[in-house]
């Protein structure tokens, strides 16, 4: 059997681990936050789906980081999931790597792209990615995890595994079926494109979230925060292709229209139809991670999400102003400096 670890119990993270013990996967969790790892140790993770899908409560082995070391005398990991935030990718993997299987292999399942980082720890060879493309969840307490988006199908996938080459090869057929249990997985030959795609919804949406403080209903109905969505996912788009990506469909948007969105009106009424059949797929209470995060007064991945379309826009001479713009903004409400609200918008779109 498979034996799995997930560095990083969060939404993400503790879904799809919740998931894998209720299927019967040798699966285990290793997470930073004390009252989290004993809720887990003491209740398990109970998930609770939108309209019941994706419901599941399991009773699951929990560590707690300082408890790893302890692994040393157990078998090894054959798959090792890196969950925790991006800025977190570095210790994590350094953190688990000693544990693994000499035939094992990590998997990035964040936000953001940060195959690189773990590829340079563990090895080219040992890295894989996945881009989480239909699951929005939330950790609401410890031990409790709300999903707010519907399930993935086999038009739409929940998630996508791919090897850094873009072979398909068993191990990534594997790690889909691990991942399968919590939602629809395939296996993709085009891991980069997959992940810019997604990295272009997150940097539309999780950022004008976080500066504003408005769920992403609230979002897409401010005619304001809406178009600016639209700016920053037509931008990014266009960085994307500029850099040689084979971008794929990703939210439920036609990417072409999207990337036409700034200068086309036809283009840009289209995805705002696109955007609105979406938000009404939604829960009313989603908000993106980082709105999350700014929520409960923690760092969010801005550097790693609006801030990455910036600095790879710059380079390849994309207009990225509003990325860079947005990333700053939220810098200062990390600090302290400024408040979320939606007249910070006027600070981006004037």
């Amino acid at each position: 059997m498979t034996r799995v670890c997930i560095v990083g119990a969060g939404a993400v993270g503790g879904y799809v681990g919740a998931h894998m013990v209720k299927a019967g996967v040798d699966a285990f969790v290793v997470d930073a936050w004390p009252e989290h790892v004993e809720a887990m140790r003491q209740k398990g993770i109970s998930v609770t789906g939108m309209n019941g899908a994706g419901s599941v409560e399991a009773r699951l082995r929990a560590l707690h980081i300082s408890d790893v070391p302890q692994l040393l005398r157990e078998a090894p990991i054959d798959v090792a999931f890196i969950a925790v935030k991006a800025y977190d990718t570095e210790w994590a993997t350094q953190l688990i790597l000693p544990y693994l299987a000499p035939t094992g292999c990590l998997v990035s399942l964040q936000n953001g792209i940060n195959e690189e980082t773990i590829a340079g720890i563990a090895g080219w060879g040992r890295t894989l990615g996945c881009s989480v493309s239909a699951l929005a969840a939330e950790l609401v307490a410890p031990g409790q995890i709300v999903r707010n988006s519907p399930l993935g199908d086999e038009k739409k996938a929940g998630m996508r595994v791919g090897e850094l080459h873009g072979q398909v090869t068993p191990r990534a057929r594997t790690i889909a079926a691990l991942l399968a249990h919590g939602d629809t997985c395939k296996v993709t030959q085009n891991l980069w494109g997959e992940r810019w795609s997604k990295l272009t919804i997150n940097a539309m949406r999780n950022g004008v979230c976080a500066l504003t403080g408005l769920t992403g209903k609230e979002r897409d109905m401010n005619e304001v925060a809406r178009d600016l969505t639209i700016r920053l996912g037509s931008s990014s788009i266009r960085v994307g292709q500029a850099l040689g990506l084979a971008l794929e469909p990703v939210g439920g948007l036609d990417l072409d229209l999207l990337a036409r969105a700034d200068v086309d009106a036809s283009a840009r009424d289209a995805i705002t139809r696109m955007i609105m059949e979406v938000a009404s797929s939604r829960s009313d209470g989603q908000r993106p991670s980082m709105g999350q995060d700014i929520r409960k007064g923690r760092r969010t991945e801005t550097e790693y999400i609006n801030g990455l379309v910036a600095r790879r826009g710059e380079e390849v001479g994309i207009d990225v102003t509003c990325h860079r713009r947005v990333n700053e903004i939220i810098k200062r409400i990390e600090k302290g400096e400024l408040s979320p609200s939606p007249e910070l918008l006027q600070d981006i779109v004037n």
